[in-house]
């Protein structure tokens, strides 16, 4: 979306949402993982109720400080809104179940992803007068123990004695950003491997050290061919650091092992971490063949569609897309140089709501060079093998 009114851009919309929750008091539906990491953004911001759940194993019992309760108690009330925390095969039976009770989709309740990346962020601003980004990552390292053929990185191109990102350009990264940012649901430091990057430990502990109580979840994410020293173990301890690891081992069936003894020495230091699925699917971007040319109307039409999560953080610049940026360094596409946001030349009285819009979507061309090379959306309908390597690994 190309910037129309800078700093403005949500000005109306806001009002209908702080009209529609006052007294901004929201209700989680599912006590899981989902439901857990919002609870972390919520309880900040003062404005978690409580946890909703059909379960009646759970209703009764307490998420920290926080009832879980079933959804007819929560009509006795009907005191806030509810966002829909749930597993995606349940989420749709759980809308029907509050539509059937007169709730309305979007005034009384939304779901997880749309609250969390459009919704929130908002309201974050426009009532508490917070600055609040949802995802955004440092990528520390380009450099990989695995070469997939269609990493959405481009790491497969990146030779093992590239430079990564020296320990100051990630402190500079993390104090620029929060320098702007007062909270953020998820940070995340990332690859490549990240970790294959020497001075993970103090990146790690001087982001926790001084950053830690403006993240709800402290992350890295891993493909698993690598158990962390004792140095690292520690600090990740120390700062509750989640890995969320990728698992490739239908397709790569080896590394089995490494994920095992992976899991085994974080639960041996009580880290958590998630381990993902054995799916054998990625979504194939196209970086190698796309090429959509320079029609600015298409460009416009591919990132509106888009809306990638992923935003990424390097010294003063923010990237809206961390795919664009790494992919383009790393296949030498060396386009969308000036494709970020400078958080050094923000507005002083309106940075927060400069920010948002960014975050969300608007930029002064309203769309990323590295769009004409990428499916964007579409990428969704055109499965690819995962993980398929381009040698051996």
């Amino acid at each position: 979306m190309i910037w129309r009114n800078k700093g403005h851009e949500f000005d109306v919309y806001a009002e209908t949402l702080l009209a529609a929750n006052p007294q901004m008091k929201y209700y989680i539906f599912g006590a899981g993982i989902l439901g857990k990491e919002l609870m972390l953004v919520l309880r900040k911001y003062g404005c978690l109720s409580a946890f909703i759940d059909n379960s009646t194993d759970k209703q009764g019992n307490k998420i920290d400080e926080f009832d879980i309760i079933s959804f007819e108690k929560y009509l006795e009330k009907r005191d806030g809104q509810i966002i829909i925390s749930a597993s995606k095969e349940n989420r749709k039976e759980i809308k029907n179940q509050l539509e059937e009770n007169s709730l309305k989709y979007r005034t009384d309740f939304f779901m997880y992803d749309e609250f969390t990346y459009s919704i929130f962020p908002i309201i974050s601003v426009y009532y508490f007068d917070k600055s609040y980004v949802p995802l955004a990552q440092v990528s520390v390292t380009e450099r990989c123990t695995l070469k997939c053929k269609k990493c959405a990185h481009g790491c497969f191109a990146v030779d093992n004695a590239s430079k990564d990102l020296t320990l100051d350009q990630v402190c500079k990264s993390a104090d620029c950003f929060f320098s702007k940012v007062d909270f953020i649901k998820e940070f995340v430091l990332i690859g490549g491997e990240p970790l294959l990057y020497k001075e993970l430990a103090q990146a790690i502990q001087y982001i926790g050290e001084h950053y830690r109580n403006q993240i709800g979840t402290y992350a890295i994410t891993t493909n698993g061919t690598i158990v962390p020293g004792e140095e690292v173990m520690e600090v990740c301890k120390k700062y509750n650091i989640l890995y969320r690891i990728s698992n490739y081992s239908r397709r790569i069936p080896r590394l089995k092992n490494s994920y095992q003894k992976l899991r085994d020495a974080l639960e041996a230091y009580d880290i958590s971490y998630i381990f993902s699925n054995e799916d054998d699917e990625w979504m194939d971007y196209g970086f190698d063949y796309v090429d959509r040319g320079g029609d600015e109307s298409e460009l416009l039409r591919v990132f509106d569609a888009c809306q990638a999560p992923c935003r990424e953080i390097r010294e003063n610049r923010f990237y809206f897309c961390v795919m664009a940026r790494s992919v383009s360094e790393n296949l030498k596409f060396n386009i969308g140089e000036n494709d970020y946001l400078d958080l050094n030349k923000l507005d002083r009285k309106k940075y927060k709501k400069e920010l948002l819009e960014f975050t969300l979507g608007y930029s002064e061309k309203g769309y990323l060079d590295m769009c004409r090379h990428c499916n964007g959306a579409e990428a969704e309908n055109i499965p690819i093998h995962m993980a398929e390597q381009m040698e051996k690994a």
